[in-house]
C-alpha cells in the first residue's frame, strides 16, 4: 500500500496522487479521475485492471525513450485491452493516430468507455493472427488480461482476426512508429506468418508469453533476425529499435 501512494505522488504529485489514492484503494471507485488525461478513466476494480494500472500509469514501462529521430505518428496498440496503454501513448504522443486492436468483448467494451472523445485514437474489435477471418476466444484461467485466440472450437467465442497488413492497408499506413504487441502467445502465428511489416516498423516493444504457448520466443526472433533490431528490456517488454530506418535519414 505505501509503495502504491508513493508512487502515486511522484507520479501525480501530493493532492492529485493522493486523490488517486483515495479513488482506488479507499473508495473503490469504477471509474477515476487521473490528472493529466482528459476524461474520467473506467475499470473494474479487485481485478487485473489494477495490475495493469500499476505497469502502465506508475511504472510507465511504455515511456520507450525513443531515439530522438522516432516522433511518433502513428502507433498500433495490439492487444489494448481496456486502453490504458493507448491513453497513455496519446498523452505522451499527442500528435500520433493510435490503432487500439482487442478482441474480448468485456475488455472492448471498457476499451470503447476510456478511449471515446479520444479523435486521435481509433478502437477496433480485432484479434491479430496471421490471416484474415474468424478466431477463436478461449479463457484458460489467466484471467481478465488473459484470454487466448485460437482456431474456433464448437464451444468457442468467434471473433475477427486480421493480419497486420491488412491493418496497414485498410488504413493507408506507410511508416509504424511504435508498434506495440501484448497478444497472449498469438505472437507466436503472427510471426510465424507474413512479416513484411517489420521493413517499415521503428519501433517494436513486445511481451512474449512462452509460458502461456512454447515457441513464442522462437517466432519472434526469427522473425526479426532478418532485420537489423537493437533489443532492450523494459519491465516485462522487449524493445527493439530498427536501426535500418533510424539509420537512414531517407526512410524515415
Amino acid at each position: 500500500m505505501f509503495w502504491f501512494l508513493s508512487k502515486c505522488i511522484q507520479k501525480f504529485g501530493v493532492a492529485g496522487g493522493l486523490s488517486v489514492y483515495v479513488q482506488i484503494k479507499i473508495l473503490r471507485q469504477p471509474v477515476i479521475k487521473l490528472p493529466g488525461y482528459r476524461q474520467p478513466i473506467h475499470y473494474r476494480p479487485g481485478t487485473a485492471d489494477l495490475t495493469t494500472f500499476r505497469e502502465i500509469f506508475l511504472r510507465e514501462e511504455y515511456n520507450l525513450d525513443l531515439p530522438a529521430s522516432i516522433k511518433p505518428k502513428t502507433i498500433i496498440d495490439v492487444g489494448a485491452n481496456i486502453g490504458f496503454t493507448s491513453l497513455f501513448f496519446s498523452r505522451h504522443h499527442p500528435d500520433a493516430t493510435i490503432y487500439s486492436l482487442e478482441p474480448e468483448p468485456g475488455n472492448f467494451k471498457l476499451l470503447q468507455k476510456n478511449v471515446e472523445g479520444y479523435s486521435n485514437i481509433t478502437a477496433m474489435q480485432a484479434a491479430l493472427w496471421n490471416e484474415n477471418g474468424t478466431i477463436g476466444i478461449e479463457d484458460h484461467g489467466y484471467g481478465l488480461r488473459g484470454f487466448m485466440v485460437e482456431k474456433p472450437s464448437g464451444k468457442s467465442q468467434t471473433m475477427q482476426a486480421l493480419t497486420l497488413q491488412s491493418l496497414i492497408e485498410q488504413h493507408n499506413i506507410t511508416s509504424i512508429d511504435i508498434l506495440k504487441i501484448d497478444i497472449e502467445g498469438s505472437e507466436k502465428e503472427v510471426f510465424s506468418g507474413d512479416t513484411g511489416w517489420l521493413r517499415i516498423t521503428k519501433c517494436l516493444v513486445i511481451e512474449l508469453h512462452d509460458r502461456m504457448k512454447p515457441g513464442c520466443s522462437e517466432a519472434v526472433f526469427g522473425a526479426l533476425s532478418r532485420h537489423h533490431f537493437s533489443k532492450r528490456v523494459k519491465g516485462e517488454n522487449l524493445v527493439f529499435i530498427n536501426q535500418e530506418i533510424i539509420s537512414s535519414p531517407g526512410l524515415q
